[in-house]
């Protein structure tokens, strides 16, 4: 069999070598690659590939063309691409946004943290941001549809309906260029709706999107919308293309089927070789998108140990829930947990950040936590100088002994920060813990 020739000339330590180089992580601390030839080691030796031994050395096979993004080369690709950028745009008219996802707009995806990420490394200011959904929601919410039908009925349809909905799209009037960021796209869809959305807003400006990592079929379906949707003057940019494994790699074509049926029937896969049949090879330091073959992060097979596990946190500050709502649940649950005689002996933001170190001791970028606390990047910063000195947390934000400490003594220590975002149907206590009771140094007011 030509399959089984081609497999046979695969060597183990050529692989983890070049995946190593190719991806620049020879000294990466990061959790999904450290001890990486060990880790890959350990999941090719699970007792499912035992009876599928094509299965197994394709997924080795699949290692060498693997595209991994660490935080220190995702900083490099944002300084790199805005050392393009800034030449060619006049920075006082451009406006950078995420792109939202489809299903719902308010939830902040992967494009919301690498926008900010952007944002952050070349030291841009926050207000040259702004999530174009949020504009057109305003024009789109129910309130202001039936506002305007009042006006039209009350005026005898004297009122301009386009005329009302563009003085709120007239906010971008002295916008030259739009700059859309996201981390991957492995189908398009997502970006080509948002597309669709934006169009009335920004399609005769200048638009550029930027993403990391793009398939070329996404790349198609995107330039496609471009015309479809009238941008007159639209680009997109990436760092790096792929295109799906067994297309590029036809010697292997035979095998595909006996992929998809391990995937499908023995790890019991929603997704066998990625979404939509993408089969695209690319993790992030962050998160697996799901585009990826699921072997390497389908971890809802009880015995199955994914190579790169996809995070599927269950904190979900910005979904349906607004953050005023979890402002309030966080206050009143933690008041049900903490003995009332104690109930002031700490800073409610204190305990929120350990809380959620705690439980993501690996995310190290304490994204959510940050909006959670309303706190820019030096309030943040001066949180973890306070913690650090107290001897809670170490350096590279771990919680410590002591910090673990104050969690037991409040009766918090088996407590999830995500359980804090649900609703409770208990009272609450009279000495309530209040955001108030957080001093915040007068030079970051």
């Amino acid at each position: 069999m030509v399959v089984k020739s081609v497999l046979e000339d695969i060597d183990f330590n050529d692989i983890i070598d070049t995946f190593i180089a190719k991806n620049e992580i020879s000294n990466s601390e990061e959790d999904y690659v450290i001890n990486f030839s060990n880790k890959v080691k350990e999941f090719l030796a699970q007792e499912e590939l035992k009876d599928n031994p094509n299965v197994k050395k394709i997924l080795l096979r699949m290692l060498d063309e693997y595209h991994y993004y660490s935080k220190t080369y995702i900083e490099r690709v944002f300084k790199n691409f805005y050392n393009f950028l800034s030449p060619k745009i006049n920075e006082s008219r451009t406006i950078y946004s995420p792109i939202s996802s489809e299903k719902d707009f308010s939830r902040i995806n992967s494009s919301y943290f690498y926008l900010e990420k952007f944002i952050e490394i070349n030291n841009l200011s926050n207000e040259q941001t702004i999530n174009l959904s949020s504009l057109y929601l305003e024009v789109d919410n129910k309130f202001y549809k039936k506002k305007l039908s009042f006006l039209e009925q009350k005026n005898d349809g004297i009122v301009d309906t386009k005329k009302e909905i563009s003085k709120i799209y007239n906010r971008l009037k002295f916008i030259d260029t739009v700059v859309f960021m996201d981390d991957f796209s492995g189908t398009g869809d997502t970006i080509k709706k948002f597309l669709k959305l934006c169009a009335e807003m920004v399609k005769e400006k200048q638009v550029i999107i930027f993403v990391v990592h793009i398939t070329e079929k996404a790349k198609d379906v995107i330039e496609k919308a471009f015309i479809e949707h009238g941008y007159e003057n639209a680009r997109l940019i990436a760092e790096n293309k792929s295109s799906s494994f067994f297309e590029k790699n036809l010697e292997f074509k035979e095998i595909r089927e006996e992929l998809f049926q391990f995937e499908k029937e023995t790890l019991g896969s929603d997704e066998p070789l990625g979404y939509k049949g993408s089969e695209t090879l690319v993790t992030f330091y962050r998160n697996c998108p799901n585009n990826t073959i699921s072997s390497y992060w389908w971890n809802e097979h009880k015995q199955w140990r994914p190579l790169f596990p996809r995070k599927t946190k269950i904190v979900d500050f910005f979904g349906e829930k607004k953050i005023e709502e979890i402002y309030k649940r966080i206050l009143y649950n933690i008041n049900l947990i903490i003995p009332p005689e104690l109930s002031k002996k700490y800073g409610i933001k204190d305990l929120l950040y350990l809380l959620y170190i705690n439980e993501f001791p690996k995310d190290q970028e304490v994204f959510e936590i940050r909006r959670i606390l309303g706190y820019n990047e030096n309030q943040l910063l001066e949180q973890y100088s306070i913690l650090l000195s107290k001897g809670w947390i170490d350096s590279e934000n771990n919680l410590l002994v002591e910090g673990k400490k104050v969690l037991e003594e409040l009766k918090l220590f088996k407590t999830s920060f995500s359980d804090l975002t649900k609703e409770k149907f208990l009272e609450k206590s009279e000495d309530s813990i209040s955001f108030d009771d957080e001093y915040i140094p007068v030079k970051y007011l």
